[in-house]
């Protein structure tokens, strides 16, 4: 399936994490897209117009022939839009579907904090950043003067995030980790699921490419002491000529005649071939518990406050906001180096909420919660992730995006009628 009649364009900016994500993705698969960046008129002449959320990035479908417009939004979404449209590989395997999905999940939801403290959190940067987010049409004073503004609106948040003086350390610690075992797990594995690309992966890059290999501070310190991790993001993004990039092949000759062509992409250094079986490797589980170990004491909570949200509502149909106002708050823990933790606040971010129904519809159906929840317990999170999903499934709502926003729904009970 194709979708010749359209033509793709990318709302976004460099600077967004998922926008990086959704561009990899189209580049890989080789689907034509061009560029737009966005600033404010156009948000309110474009965007606003034709989706629910001031946010980035969009995928802006044209129909070549009306020239109609269609705004599509959240980088999960996107993508789904456009594999499915044009027939492109998605993964297989009880399991693999599972962890992919549940790794773009913690990626999206949780590991993007660890990219934005290493972002705010060094003075060093400051002109730098400045000068990105500014105006540039402007010369370099009056560029980094408005860049300055534009930074105060959007570092004053950060503290809702959970990114605190009390916390900056133990994130930094905890991407360091995530860092050293990542680099083991590539020595082994193209991939985070092994030798093919997956869903999780775009994510991964996303938030690398984005926000620690574009800025000074953390590209100086990722470079120099992960250069493995670094290489794994080339890649993704499909600019590296190391081993198992796109297009890379292997050659034997005898005399003047070529014996064979290899291509790389896809080979391992001497795991096993995981794909075949369903399999995870080992490394991959070590990733995932040092992110899910925290990350569901965000999401346990976070479920039970969007449900106490919903039932003050009152209404079988909620639009459900972004985020809940301050009155809800999540303690969340979070692990450093020798098991080091403490506990901080941060705001009730529902998104989470949306991406766990995703999975309970199409990796986490009925018949395949035994394969599962093996895995699960080999990570560590299976008591808590059961929390979840029994508080949102027993509660009798689901919740989709739609085009007025993220709705939740009271389901109807049959047995009643």
């Amino acid at each position: 399936m194709t979708d010749a009649n359209s033509q793709y364009f990318v709302i976004g900016a460099d600077q967004s994490m998922f926008t990086q994500k959704v561009r990899a993705y189209l580049r890989n698969n080789s689907i034509p897209f061009q560029d737009v960046a966005s600033d404010v008129k156009l948000f309110k002449t474009v965007v606003m117009p034709n989706a629910p959320y001031p946010l980035i990035p969009n995928l802006m479908v044209v129909d070549k022939d009306t020239k109609k417009i269609r705004i599509i939004q959240d980088s999960k979404i996107i993508i789904q839009y456009v594999r499915q449209t044009h027939g492109l590989a998605t993964t297989k395997g009880t399991k693999r579907v599972f962890a992919d999905m549940l790794l773009e999940m913690v990626l999206d939801d949780f590991f993007f904090v660890h990219v934005v403290n290493w972002r705010w959190g060094h003075p060093s940067q400051d002109k730098y950043l400045e000068y990105t987010f500014g105006d540039g049409s402007q010369q370099y004073e009056a560029s980094r003067k408005i860049g300055a503004k534009v930074l105060n609106i959007i570092k004053g948040p950060t503290a809702r995030l959970g990114l605190t003086e009390k916390t900056t350390a133990t994130f930094h610690d905890q991407l360091a980790s995530f860092l050293e075992l990542l680099t083991v797990h590539l020595d082994t594995y193209q991939f985070l699921l092994g030798n093919e690309l997956t869903i999780a992966d775009y994510s991964l890059y996303g938030h690398l490419t984005a926000g620690l290999l574009r800025d000074p501070a953390p590209y100086e310190w990722l470079a120099s002491n992960y250069p493995v991790v670094q290489a794994y993001a080339q890649r993704v993004g499909g600019t590296s000529i190391r081993w198992g990039s796109k297009d890379l092949v292997t050659v034997q000759v005898e005399g003047d005649k070529l014996v064979s062509c290899e291509e790389t992409m896809g080979k391992n250094h001497g795991g096993r071939e995981v794909e075949k079986y369903d399999e995870i490797p080992e490394t991959t589980t070590k990733l995932a518990a040092l992110l899910l170990r925290d990350y569901v004491t965000i999401l346990v909570p976070t479920v039970k406050l969007t449900l106490e949200f919903l039932g003050k509502e009152g209404k079988d149909e909620v639009l459900v906001p972004r985020a809940l106002k301050s009155e809800y708050s999540v303690e969340f823990t979070i692990h450093g180096k020798n098991e080091e933790h403490l506990k901080e606040k941060k705001m009730v971010s529902t998104h989470c909420v949306w991406m766990l129904q995703r999975i309970l519809d199409s990796a986490y159906r009925t018949e395949q919660r035994a394969e599962v929840d093996r895995w699960l317990s080999e990570v560590g999170c299976l008591k808590e992730w059961k929390e979840a999903v029994v508080a949102w499934e027993e509660s009798g709502w689901r919740i989709d995006m739609t085009k007025k926003g993220t709705l939740a729904r009271k389901k109807i009970d049959s047995s009643k009628l």
